[in-house]
């Protein structure tokens, strides 16, 4: 019984999901139709159009899941070390030299195998 159930509150989602997924490419539509009008008064309708369609989802169980996720995230981000001035200066500093080093070896490769092939077909 709890199976049934379960099965038609997933199905009770689709049409608020689809509601949502149209309203928001209406929106879409409407501000390339009325192209005439203002940028600003279209951007305000665009996001009038997506904070509606943002709430609807809200309702359905994939909305509330993808909020949590948010909010999960977000409590993540606190707990993250981020690295201090002094230490991202000297990592890209080390990434730059090796860039440079790397490079270097690689167009020294470039000029043997250029002059391998060179003297292989007698060009110079």
């Amino acid at each position: 019984m709890s199976e049934s159930k379960n099965i038609i509150k997933r199905h009770s989602n689709i049409p608020l999901t689809m509601l949502s997924l149209v309203m928001l490419m209406i929106g879409i539509v409407m501000f390339y139709y009325f192209s005439e009008i203002r940028l600003f008064y279209r951007v305000l309708g665009m996001l009038v159009v997506i904070g509606m369609s943002i709430i609807i989802l809200y309702q359905t169980d994939f909305g509330k899941t993808a909020y949590s996720y948010i909010i999960d995230s977000k409590v993540e981000l606190k707990k993250v070390t981020w690295p201090t001035k002094q230490e991202t200066t000297q990592t890209a500093l080390g990434v730059i030299v090796i860039v440079v080093i790397i490079g270097l070896i690689l167009w020294l490769l470039d000029m043997l195998f250029a002059w391998a092939i060179g003297n292989l077909y007698g060009i110079r």
